[in-house]
C-alpha cells in the first residue's frame, strides 16, 4: 500500500515539472493588424456671444456720463414743484418718481396715499425693464416704462402718439376741462384755475380747449407735427457739438427743425411765434381791462364771469404754459386765439 502511495506522489511531481518546463521564453510579436474604420468627427464648438456685449452698446460709462450731464440741465432734474406737489395724492402722478411709477401700475390718476418723501423725476421714473432683448429684430425699446395709448384726464378719451410720445403725454396734458361756450356764467374759485401746467398733448392733438365760435374754423385734420414728428424727434434730437440741447435735456434745438425747414435759424419759422405771441399779448390786455387777470400778481382774479371770458383765460394760460408759441400746432392755436380775441 505504501508503495502505491509513493508511486502516485512521484507521478504527480514529475507531471508538474513537465508542465512547468513546457513554457519557454516569449517569442517575437506577430505582424500588425489592419487599421480600423475612422469614427465620425465631433462638431467644433461655436463661441457664444458675450452676455454683456449687447448691453454695452448703450450701457457704457461714456454714455451714462453724457446722459447724466444732459439730464441735469433739464426741467425734470430741477425737481419742479416736487416739495409742494410731489407728495399729494392728486399731484404725485406727475410730480414725483414714486407717484408716476405707482400710477403706471395701478392705472389711476392719483396715488393711494400721500407720499411722505417724494423724489424728483429720475432715470427709473421713465425707464423700467426691456420688453425684449431681441434688439436686432425688434429694435431698441429703451426700456420705457410705458408706450401705450394714453387716457386723457379731462374727458376720458384716448390719444395715441405712438412709441415714446405716449410716455410724455401721460403728464403733459390738461387736468381739467374748460367752460362750455354759450353756457352762461362761470365762477372761478381759485387763482390756480385753468388747464394746469404742460398741456402739450392736448394742443398737439387739437382737443380740450375752449373752442368759441369766431371767424376761424378749427382744423379737423391733425397738424404735421402731430403726424410726421413726435416728442423725441424735436426734443431729443442730439448733436454732439452741443450737449446743452436735445438728448436728455429735452430742450429742442433748431437743428431738429432743419430737415423739414431748410435754412431755419430759430424757431420763429415763417413768423409763427411772433404772430402767436402778439395774439397772446392782445388777449392779456383785454383780460386786464375787465379785471379778469391780475398782471402784477400773475394770476386770474376769482369771481363770476361769462363762459366766454372764463374760456378766454383758459385758452390764454394754457397756450402760455405750452411754451411753444404756436409751434406744437399752429393752425389750431391760431384759431383758438383769434376767435378768443374776437369774443371780447
Amino acid at each position: 500500500m505504501k508503495k502505491l502511495i509513493y508511486s502516485f506522489v512521484l507521478f504527480v511531481g514529475v507531471l508538474a515539472l513537465v508542465i512547468t518546463g513546457c513554457k519557454g521564453p516569449e517569442g517575437p510579436a506577430g505582424p500588425a493588424g489592419a487599421d480600423g474604420t475612422n469614427g465620425t468627427n465631433g462638431t467644433d464648438g461655436t463661441n457664444g456671444v458675450d452676455g454683456n456685449e449687447v448691453c454695452l452698446t448703450c450701457h457704457t460709462l461714456a454714455n451714462k456720463t453724457l446722459v447724466t450731464t444732459m439730464y441735469n440741465l433739464s426741467g425734470h432734474a430741477a425737481g419742479l414743484y416736487v416739495g409742494y406737489a410731489g407728495g399729494r395724492q392728486s399731484c404725485a402722478m406727475c410730480h414725483s418718481d414714486q407717484g408716476f411709477v405707482e400710477t403706471q401700475y395701478t392705472g389711476a390718476d392719483t396715488t393711494a396715499f400721500d407720499i411722505a418723501n417724494p423724489q424728483p423725476i429720475q432715470c427709473g421714473t421713465c425707464h423700467d425693464f426691456h420688453a425684449t432683448f431681441d434688439f436686432d429684430g425688434d429694435g431698441p425699446d429703451y426700456a420705457l416704462r410705458t408706450n401705450s395709448p394714453v387716457e386723457m384726464i379731462f374727458d376720458g378719451s384716448t390719444v395715441d402718439f405712438g412709441g415714446s410720445g405716449n410716455l410724455c403725454a401721460n403728464c403733459h396734458q390738461t387736468r381739467r376741462a374748460g367752460p362750455v361756450p354759450g353756457s352762461g356764467n362761470f365762477t372761478i374759485t381759485s387763482t390756480h384755475w385753468g388747464p394746469h401746467h404742460g398741456p402739450q398733448a392736448n394742443l398737439l392733438d387739437g382737443v380740450g380747449f375752449f373752442e368759441v365760435v369766431g371767424s376761424m374754423t378749427y382744423p379737423t385734420s391733425k397738424t404735421t407735427h402731430r403726424i410726421d414728428a413726435n416728442c423725441a424727434t424735436c426734443h431729443m434730437h442730439f448733436d454732439a457739438a452741443d450737449e446743452t440741447e436735445g438728448g436728455h435735456t429735452w430742450w429742442p434745438s433748431v437743428a431738429s427743425c432743419v430737415p423739414c425747414h431748410p435754412g431755419a435759424t430759430d424757431f420763429d419759422i415763417n413768423g409763427v411765434q411772433t404772430e402767436i405771441e402778439g395774439l397772446l399779448d392782445d388777449i392779456k390786455t383785454e383780460m386786464i381791462a375787465i379785471g379778469l387777470y391780475d398782471d402784477a400778481a400773475g394770476h386770474v382774479v376769482t369771481g363770476t364771469y361769462t363762459a366766454e371770458q372764463a374760456g378766454a383765460y383758459f385758452n390764454w394760460i394754457g397756450i402760455e404754459e405750452d411754451r411753444s408759441a404756436g409751434v406744437h400746432n399752429y393752425p389750431y392755436i391760431k384759431a383758438l386765439l383769434t376767435n378768443t380775441l374776437e369774443s371780447f
